[in-house]
C-alpha cells in the first residue's frame, strides 16, 4: 500500500503520548530546517530550539519517557511471547529502547538550562513574541551571528540542540513502536458519523485514522473510556468553512492499546 496516497491523522488519547508527539513535531521542524541551512532556515532552527526549551521547561519529559520506555519493554516482551514479532525486530527494538533509557539516565539537569542561560538565545526569544520582532535592525548581534562562517553557525546550532536529542530520540522510538504494532482495520461511517464501542477493559493511548489523500474530508475525533466518536467534515470556500459530509465514507482506523 502506497502511503503517499493517504493522509494519516493521529489523535493522542493519553497526555504523555500527546507530549511525545509534540516533541517529535518540534524535532521534525528543527531537522527539516537544519538540512537546508540557508539564512531563513537557520532562523527557523533557532526558533525551534527556543520552542523545545519552553516545552521541556513546563513538563518533566524525562520522567514521562522513562516510564513509557519501561512499559515498552513489557509490550515488546508480550509481542515476542505471543509470536507477534520476529526475533530480529524484537532484538532491534529492545536494544534501541534500552540505549534510550541509558541516554535519558545520563541527563543530570533540565536540558532547557542550556537555552535559559544563553543571553543570545534569550534575546531572540524575547523578540519572537512580537510581530516581526526577530528582525535584523533591532538585533544587530543576530545579523552578526547569521553572517558568521557557515561551519560556526552549524556547530553552534548543533550544540544548542544537543541537550534535547535524547528526549526527541526516545519520543520517536516509543511512537515508532506504537505505530508499527497498531494495525489498520477498515470501517464505514454512517454518512458523517462513526461510533465504535470500546471494551471496558481496554485502555488506549493513540488513534490513527487513514483517509485517501485526494478527497477534501477530515475527521473530528473525540474519545472517552466507552466510545470513539468521529464526525467526518469537508471544508469549502476561501474561508475554509467546515460542514459534515452527506455520504458514507470508508476509512481505516488503528488503535494503540496499553497492555
Amino acid at each position: 500500500m502506497n502511503e503517499e496516497k493517504y493522509i494519516i491523522y493521529e489523535q493522542p488519547v493519553a497526555e504523555n503520548i500527546r507530549n511525545f508527539l509534540k516533541c517529535e513535531y518540534i524535532y521534525e521542524k528543527y531537522y527539516s530546517s537544519f538540512l537546508k541551512q540557508d539564512l531563513w532556515d537557520i532562523k527557523s532552527c533557532l526558533a525551534s530550539i527556543i520552542e523545545i526549551s519552553d516545552f521541556t521547561l513546563r513538563i518533566n519529559l524525562k520522567v514521562e519517557l522513562l516510564k513509557e520506555l519501561e512499559k515498552t519493554i513489557l509490550f515488546l516482551n508480550f509481542l515476542k511471547d505471543s509470536n507477534l514479532i520476529s526475533l530480529s525486530v524484537f532484538d532491534e527494538n529492545i536494544t534501541n529502547v534500552r540505549n534510550s533509557i541509558n541516554e535519558l539516565n545520563e541527563i543530570q539537569s533540565n536540558p532547557s538550562k542550556t537555552v535559559v542561560d544563553n543571553d543570545f538565545l534569550m534575546l531572540i526569544k524575547s523578540k519572537l513574541q512580537l510581530p516581526a520582532g526577530d528582525n535584523f535592525f533591532d538585533m544587530p548581534s543576530y545579523l552578526n551571528f547569521l553572517s558568521s562562517q557557515k561551519s560556526f553557525i552549524i556547530n553552534s546550532i548543533e550544540g544548542w540542540f544537543a541537550p534535547f536529542n535524547s528526549l526527541c530520540n526516545a519520543s520517536k522510538i516509543i511512537l515508532k513502536i506504537k505505530r508499527k504494532n497498531a494495525n489498520f482495520t477498515t470501517f464505514t461511517s454512517q454518512k458523517s458519523y462513526f461510533e465504535l464501542k470500546l471494551d471496558k477493559n481496554d485502555k488506549i493511548d493513540l488513534l490513527r485514522l487513514k483517509l485517501n489523500n485526494n478527497i477534501n474530508i477530515f475527521p473530528d475525533v473525540s474519545v472517552n473510556r466507552q466510545n470513539i466518536n468521529i464526525i467526518f467534515k469537508t471544508a469549502y470556500g476561501n474561508n475554509r468553512l467546515s460542514k459534515a459530509i452527506d455520504e458514507n465514507l470508508e476509512f481505516e482506523l488503528a488503535i494503540s492499546k496499553i497492555i
